[in-house]
């Protein structure tokens, strides 16, 4: 039987990085004036196999020319700008809910990932990001019989 064991610390940081990532929305980015846009936040889904962290990102509308991915330890940057569509002349719009502008996400991941090996797909609005997780030393206990 495997024995899950939780990290109390990881849960209070997981805690703070969404309290961090909510005051930006209310406030924008650090120096932004004030009553200026938020960074959008996509959607994302983590989960982890017993070989890699996978990051599942809803970015529809932005191309992969426009998305920047860094990995530093166990934090991974999701950033870029999704583009105002192209207005056509004489449109007189009664609703407006599509969010343009600079989007950013930080995310803790569950495990130490190898960012030299990760790859990336995107398909259909959604980007995958598969990080394979760094392999970890094994310790054994040994005992010594002494003469």
């Amino acid at each position: 039987m495997k024995q899950q064991t939780t990290d109390i610390f990881s849960d209070f940081e997981r805690i703070r990085e969404r309290m961090e990532q909510a005051w930006r929305q209310v406030l924008g980015p650090p120096g932004a004036p004030r009553f200026s846009s938020p960074l959008i936040e996509p959607s994302v889904d983590v989960y982890e196999t017993d070989d890699e962290v996978v990051v599942v990102a809803e970015i529809a509308g932005i191309s992969e020319e426009e998305v920047e991915i860094v990995v530093d330890g166990k934090v991974l940057v999701l950033s870029g700008e999704r583009k105002p569509g192209i207005g056509r002349p004489g449109r007189l719009y009664s609703q407006m809910e599509i969010c343009h502008g600079p989007f950013r996400r930080e995310l803790l991941l569950p495990a130490e990932v190898n960012p030299d090996e990760a790859r990336a797909g995107y398909a259909q609005g959604m980007l995958e990001i598969v990080l394979p997780k760094v392999a970890r030393h094994i310790s054994r206990q040994v005992k010594f019989v002494v003469r």
